[in-house]
């Protein structure tokens, strides 16, 4: 291709802290190659591209971009638009149209899975586009990465919780006993797991966790809340909102199960074991979602999270320059600790699949998280705990004190 191109890139699927630092990276990196005349936005996704609803990025200045690259939320807007084939088939001409030379879609495994068929659509029309799969989710299900851009972040807002969480209930064990705490991660649990690094000590929380990869026994739920109620008086308790039984069946009412699989919403669980917990063990229980505060929370993000979003967007660029379209950008751990390298793999390897807890990251007995999990997850996360008092007060460390009157 010779002359001067455009770079077409989209935002897709949930957002996430770090999304737009990806964006930023993509934006300073085609500055660096001449054959890029302009980086183009997809507004909101595949409806801008569809609807042809496109704005410049080639404004964003230094400070500008500083300001994006701490920004939650999706800058371009972003969309769970299910294509139809008769769109598939649209794509590859409006993107002729736009004189785009690179197409960057940033997303997960599901955007990756679309990516793929977007550049096989582009090879059956004689095009010559590029495209690259551009990762970020905070469930950190896309395989053949160690990790996703995204995830870090997610997973420190979700163990400041469960630690804050733990520290509340314990000062209000007499009223309240019991608190559910649901988190994202669809069909996985790593956001979930990543609450055991709240813990400290077994009597803290959180005292129990549950998978979507393991199936779920509620009468084995009800009798590990119990036992740990009897033992330290109350119990915080994380569960992934994906959580299945052994049919397959979900815990809880999700009210949006039936819609397509691309856009599926999940929760309810929290709700529905709390209610169990109430009724069958006769305490106070409550549920507690932590909801979408989970992906876009921006104080407490990961600066290592941060910086691989960026420099993911950066990789992307480059790729396509470097004719390497059809793949995805991918960040593979070395062995030297705190170590990364960003390679590309074909996004047919990785578009539609999801990557599972290993075994050994999880005691199905304790229902914890393992000590090689920790290891694992710890570096991503920086230093970043809050100092707490350890212990609460007990009657015998209270003293009575004489008050003398005044006067």
């Amino acid at each position: 291709m010779t002359g001067s191109q455009r770079l077409v890139v989209a935002q897709l699927g949930g957002p996430s802290a770090v999304i737009n630092s990806t964006l930023a990276g993509i934006i300073e990196e085609a500055r660096s190659w001449p054959e890029i005349e302009d980086v183009i936005g997809c507004v909101y996704g595949y409806h801008g591209l569809l609807d042809q609803d496109y704005v410049s990025l080639a404004g964003f200045d230094g400070d500008s971009l500083k300001r994006l690259r701490n920004t939650p939320g999706a800058y371009l807007g972003s969309s769970r638009l299910p294509l139809t084939k008769n769109q598939f088939t649209q794509i590859p001409t409006l993107l002729d149209q736009l004189n785009a030379s690179y197409y960057l879609q940033i997303g997960g495994n599901g955007t990756m899975y679309a990516a793929n068929l977007i550049s096989e659509e582009i090879k059956k029309a004689g095009k010559d586009i590029q495209v690259i799969g551009v990762p970020k989710t905070v469930d950190n299900d896309i395989v053949l990465m160690d990790h996703t851009p995204g995830f870090a972040s997610a997973a420190r807002y979700v163990i400041q919780a469960t630690l804050d969480n733990g520290v509340d209930l314990r000062s209000m064990r007499h009223f309240e006993q019991v608190r559910i705490l649901e988190v994202m991660g669809r069909n996985v649990g790593w956001l979930a797991a990543a609450s055991g690094l709240a813990q400290r000590s077994e009597q803290e929380a959180p005292h129990l966790i549950y998978l979507p990869e393991v199936p779920f026994d509620e009468d084995e739920f009800i009798k590990d809340v119990q036992a740990v109620v009897h033992r330290l008086g109350y119990a915080v308790v994380v569960v992934g909102e994906g959580i299945k039984d052994k049919q397959g069946n979900s815990i809880g009412n999700n009210p949006f199960a039936n819609i397509n699989k691309g856009s599926q919403v999940f929760g309810g669980a929290a709700h529905y074991l709390a209610d169990k917990v109430s009724r069958e063990l006769k305490i106070r229980a409550r549920a507690q979602d932590l909801g979408i505060t989970q992906r876009c929370f921006s104080p407490i993000r990961s600066e290592l999270d941060e910086q691989e979003a960026y420099w993911v967007g950066r990789a992307a660029v480059r790729a396509a320059v470097a004719r390497q379209g059809g793949n995805m950008v991918c960040i593979e751990k070395l062995p030297i600790q705190g170590s990364l390298q960003y390679q590309t793999i074909p996004l047919a390897q990785v578009g539609g699949k999801e990557k599972e807890i290993p075994e050994s990251y999880y005691n199905k007995q304790a229902k914890h998280v393992t000590e090689e999990f920790k290891a694992w997850l710890e570096p991503l996360l920086g230093q970043w705990h809050m100092k707490y008092l350890h212990d609460f007060p007990k009657p015998q460390d209270l003293h009575k004190r004489e008050v003398k009157a005044e006067g």
